[in-house]
């Protein structure tokens, strides 16, 4: 076990928790024979590590170990519901989402891990064309499956809302992250091109919502053998409009015609009626507009870099 991981310093001991977790996975008794630890992460959010993990049968297994943080996130739940999320709407891998193996929830002590599946390295970003389209299809039949079941949704407890409150939030912590970075100039352009910030907020919350992703960006989808599509990071996950995660998908691809008439497709299947290619189109736009206020408020060092704030601020610019 690599000295001063996570695994070393937690009480009640990882080992346990996943013994534990592993034990129900299973419907037999488990034991934990040897355990190698890898750190793949340590930002601001939470830490990761990829755990090899040997059991007393033979058997060997990659586990991804996450430990969530109990502070507040912008669409007014905390971090830690992913723990719930895992829970109550992925269990058994629901969705292509990582198979949980075990997970703790310990309020008094403020813990709260996730054991899943590792899913690898091979993400989307290595993808081609057809494993991008792929996965403008996976989101449709995501995005389809929940539209008009809201209350459904609300009723698991876990998911936040992209609503007036969220918008606000991320314009406010994007705000404050230029102003605490000393970029006059940049602040003032923000500023301007906030202007608009109402009106399109206003158009959001109008659309109809459905089960959103929340972070649903090429590094946040796995790739399975055969092409098949597996997001993983599902802290984010939230009740919104689905032109939110297309527009992340999109980002860097936009405007693509190509994947947002296989989302469309894919999202009328079944339908009385096709989706409307322009109304989607100008929903895309809108939340492209709006993660770009959400890269300045969750990424403080970004604020921080004058060349990408302009970046930014020139993309926000199109994006009108």
């Amino acid at each position: 076990m690599t000295e001063g991981t996570l695994l070393d310093q937690a009480r009640p001991r990882p080992q346990e928790v996943l013994e534990e977790g592993l034990t129900d996975f299973f419907g037999r008794p488990v034991r934990i024979v040897g355990l190698e630890t890898l750190t793949l992460a340590a930002g601001t959010e939470y830490p990761l590590e990829r755990l090899r993990v040997t059991l007393a049968s033979g058997e060997a297994l990659s586990v991804i170990f996450k430990r969530l943080l109990p502070d507040p996130d912008p669409v007014g739940q905390t971090y830690m519901r992913e723990v719930l999320i895992y829970r109550r709407l992925l269990a058994g891998g629901r969705f292509g989402a990582p198979v949980l193996y075990a997970s703790l929830q310990d309020d008094a002590r403020e813990q709260y891990w996730l054991f899943v599946e590792d899913l690898g390295d091979s993400t989307l970003e290595d993808g081609d064309v057809e494993d991008w389209l792929a996965a403008a299809r996976w989101l449709a039949g995501l995005h389809r499956e929940y539209r008009g079941r809201e209350e459904e949704l609300q009723n698991l407890g876990c998911l936040g809302e992209h609503g007036t409150d969220f918008y606000r939030t991320l314009a406010a912590k994007a705000r404050r992250n230029l102003a605490l970075a000393g970029a006059p100039d940049a602040l003032g352009r923000f500023d301007k091109l906030m202007r608009r910030f109402e009106s399109v907020v206003d158009a959001l919350i109008s659309r109809p919502r459905t089960l959103v992703h929340g972070d649903f960006g090429a590094h946040n989808i796995a790739l399975a053998p055969g092409g098949q599509i597996r997001p993983i990071d599902w802290e984010w996950a939230a009740i919104g409009p689905g032109a939110w995660d297309l527009a992340r998908l999109l980002y860097g691809w936009w405007p693509s015609r190509e994947l947002l008439e296989a989302y469309a497709e894919e999202l009328g299947r079944g339908g009385t009626r096709g989706v409307d290619l322009e109304e989607l189109t100008d929903s895309v736009r809108r939340c492209d507009f709006v993660y770009k206020v959400w890269f300045l408020s969750q990424q403080p060092d970004v604020a921080r870099d004058s060349i990408r704030v302009d970046e930014l601020l020139d993309e926000m610019e199109a994006a009108r």
